[in-house]
């Protein structure tokens, strides 16, 4: 009997499933070096010597004691547990006191488990977006309700008044933020309350751009990507819990509407995120996600070597611009010493999150780039 032949071509598969697919599939298989990223990092502190809160084992034990209270399968309570949010909060925040350090480690733990409902490929509403609309919209109004704000955070991502319903969480992951919020509202004065409610608002509503345009097969540009990718990062939330890590109060006009200040803000976000886009490009790889700094690259280059060099240029430039704003803030007069001394711990409070978030991102389980680490500091693997 004769063997067939087949004729069918890379090129013509590619052709015949979605954009996302055919990415995925021309990703699979390459090679990726992520070079050392902490010279990009270098003079600031935590980088050429651990700088982490003295009080992490505590905090540990408080983390852990915190994720068995939830209704977790073994399977992704150890999986929660080994991405060691006791050392993540320990070094973004590691200034803080063990009491607000167990608050924080709290809003960490939320944001991990919120997003994972709906980001990861095993999340309850993953694929349900109708699901995932009614989660983000309960979500926010709880959030709302826990800051104090009824009155004025009653908007939500659909416009729909408010009923006392949706003021029940929706599970168990939603209600854990009651804690967390109560802590907030007795630290904070109410427009700090407010700008931390604005940026839980930004976060959901870019979760829903993210979502819609993963569900139908969308690749984004540039441009679109980092509209939704500052907003899905959560850095804003944690840059908006930063003054409660300090227990600080800077003039609102001076947070709200100030543009060294919004770059601190801004260049935050940025060095965090392209961060953890080159440091979870593996993982996020093994659970088929392109969203994410290369991939989207690699779709207009085909390079994926010059999308890490690329990623890589954006990560020095955001660093340059984050200094060039501090160095903006700090020469100005302010009219009382103590603001100045409060927004001179706030730039040191971004600079420890962007540091911790880098450190963390190579030590954690979750990522498993520890174990890919060379001596010069990169790491190699196939995608």
């Amino acid at each position: 009997m004769s063997q067939a032949v087949l004729t069918t071509t890379t090129e013509e598969v590619l052709t015949t499933i979605n954009p996302r697919e055919a990415l995925l599939l021309n990703l699979k298989g390459r090679t990726a070096r992520i070079p050392d990223l902490k010279p990009v990092l270098a003079g600031w502190r935590g980088i050429s010597s651990r700088h982490m809160s003295p009080f992490v084992e505590p905090l540990r034990e408080k983390v852990n004691t915190r994720l068995r209270g939830f209704n977790f399968d073994k399977a992704k309570r150890r999986r929660l547990e080994a991405s060691d949010f006791a050392s993540f909060t320990a070094l973004w925040w590691p200034d803080a006191s063990l009491d607000k350090l167990e608050i924080l480690a709290y809003l960490v733990i939320w944001l991990f488990t919120w997003d994972d409902e709906i980001d990861e490929p095993t999340g309850a509403f993953s694929t349900d977006f109708a699901g995932a609309q009614a989660y983000r919209e309960r979500t926010l109004r709880f959030v709302g309700h826990c800051l104090g704000l009824n009155d004025t955070s009653s908007s939500s991502l659909s416009g729909h008044a408010k009923h006392e319903d949706d003021l029940r969480p929706q599970n168990e992951i939603v209600q854990s933020f009651d804690v967390i919020g109560s802590a907030l509202r007795a630290s904070y004065s109410r427009s700090q309350c407010q700008r931390f409610y604005d940026e839980m608002a930004r976060f959901m509503a870019a979760s829903e751009d993210e979502q819609a345009g993963r569900l139908t097969g969308h690749i984004p540009s540039l441009d679109e990507y980092w509209r939704f990718r500052l907003g899905t990062s959560a850095v804003y939330i944690g840059s908006a819990a930063g003054e409660y890590s300090i227990s600080s109060r800077i003039p609102d006009a001076l947070m709200r509407s100030d543009a060294a200040m919004q770059a601190i803000w801004d260049e935050t976000n940025v060095i965090i995120a392209i961060t953890n886009d080159l440091l979870s490009l593996r993982k996020e790889m093994q659970l088929d996600c392109i969203d994410s700094i290369v991939p989207l690259v690699f779709a207009s280059t085909g390079d994926v070597q010059r999308a890490v060099s690329e990623a890589v240029g954006a990560l020095r430039a955001a660093r340059e611009r984050f200094d060039n704003a501090a160095e903006d803030l700090m020469a100005r007069r302010y009219e009382h010493d103590e603001t100045r001394s409060q927004v001179e711990q706030f730039i040191e409070v971004q600079r420890s999150n962007c540091v911790g978030n880098l450190v963390w991102s190579l030590e954690t389980l979750r990522y498993k780039m520890g174990e890919l680490t060379s001596e010069d500091g990169s790491q190699t693997f196939i995608l």
